[in-house]
């Protein structure tokens, strides 16, 4: 027999043309046959001639389902859609759902694992320079993305049902068709999976952006940070300009060298607020509050113990029920104190610094 002489189909018998033979284990089967087999089928060269009869009358009855499938949930992807029948608990992936092209009915409960899969191409972006190819100090990387949703399921003729969700690599920039991309696919594996999922992918911060959330937030020499604290635990917002920070029922709170620090403590805590303008601090039922070298401070003490506000211009002071008020060389300054207590081996130096040496350990003034 020579090499190009037709061969016969042996599962319908019709001669096979030059280049429509699809080889078997043991025979040959002819290109519209092989049409018919399942698309997730992939052992094909490994198969029997009895083994391609058996699916090929599977996929017959393959068609009785197709009829039968009330779609109760579809998910339309750029490439498949995803159909759920919940009255028989049966799915398929498929362009469309009709007996031509006979999608595999699978049973939702043959379903192994269900995800969606991120792949990440990064290329550096050069420029020219004397007619060379330079880098970018530092180097400048441009990322594409591309999407596949990853199904596995235990059926007798195929084990995977993978599908790309994006007809080709998406540009990062594309942020909009990205989300769109990401929320339909977690929300496919929630429906096969039953269990919801969250922040998946590039948009849920995982890749591109990296984030983490906690009980604890930290936004150093941030600008418009807001970071509220609910019962317990610290924040810290150093150097933060319009920083709103409040901390309810517990803890700390630390604004350095801010501008325009509004920073509410109630029920706890301290609240520190150093080198601060503009600063708006209020304390209720806690146990200090410090502003140092404030200007156009207010601070408001209700049933607490001290209040310190030293070369402090403007600063307008009240403590109810309170038994200590220091303000030292303040202009424009409302004072209602018990007291002003001073030991014999203190003095104060202009500068509002307590000392007990020869020399002020602020600014060193010698003691008057």
């Amino acid at each position: 027999m020579g090499l190009f002489d037709k061969k016969n189909c042996d599962i319908c018998g019709e001669k096979i043309g030059l280049l429509g033979n699809r080889k078997l284990d043991d025979g040959n089967l002819c290109k519209n046959c092989a049409r018919k087999l399942s698309p997730w089928f992939e052992e094909r060269r490994h198969s029997t001639v009895e083994d391609i009869k058996r699916q090929l009358a599977y996929r017959e009855q393959n068609k009785q389902l197709v009829q039968s499938f009330v779609v109760t949930r579809q998910f339309a992807t750029n490439t498949y859609n995803v159909f759920i029948d919940d009255t028989k608990g049966n799915f398929t992936v498929a362009h469309n759902l009709d007996t031509t092209e006979n999608p595999d009915i699978v049973p939702l409960s043959s379903i192994v694992m269900c995800k969606m899969e991120v792949q990440q191409d990064r290329r550096e972006e050069t420029y020219t320079k004397d007619g060379k190819t330079v880098s970018y100090q530092p180097p400048v990387y441009r990322y594409e993305y591309d999407y596949t949703m990853r199904i596995k399921v235990r059926t007798e003729w195929f084990d995977d049902m993978d599908f790309r969700l994006c007809n080709s690599r998406l540009d990062e920039k594309d942020r909009m068709e990205i989300m769109e991309i990401e929320q339909v696919a977690n929300q496919i594996v929630a429906a096969l999976t039953g269990n919801p999922v969250m922040n998946s992918g590039m948009s849920g911060m995982s890749g591109m952006a990296g984030g983490a959330m906690g009980n604890m937030g930290a936004a150093a020499m941030g600008m418009n940070n807001g970071m509220p604290g609910m019962n317990g635990g610290a924040q810290y917002g150093n150097m933060g300009m319009n920083n709103g920070m409040p901390n309810m029922n517990g803890g700390a709170q630390y604004g350095n060298m801010g501008m325009n620090n509004g920073m509410p403590n109630m029920n706890g805590g301290a609240q520190y607020g150093n080198m601060a303008m503009n600063n708006g601090m209020q304390n209720m039922n806690g146990t200090a509050q410090y502003g140092n070298m404030g200007m156009n401070n207010g601070m408001q003490n209700m049933n607490g113990t001290a209040q310190y506000g030293n070369m402090g211009m403007n600063n307008g002071m009240q403590n109810m029920n309170g038994n200590v008020q220091n303000g030292n060389m303040g202009m424009n300054q409302n004072m209602n104190a018990n007291a002003q207590p001073q030991t014999g081996g203190t003095w104060i130096c202009q500068c509002g610094a307590e000392n007990t040496g020869a020399f002020c350990e602020f600014c060193g003034t010698p003691k008057p």
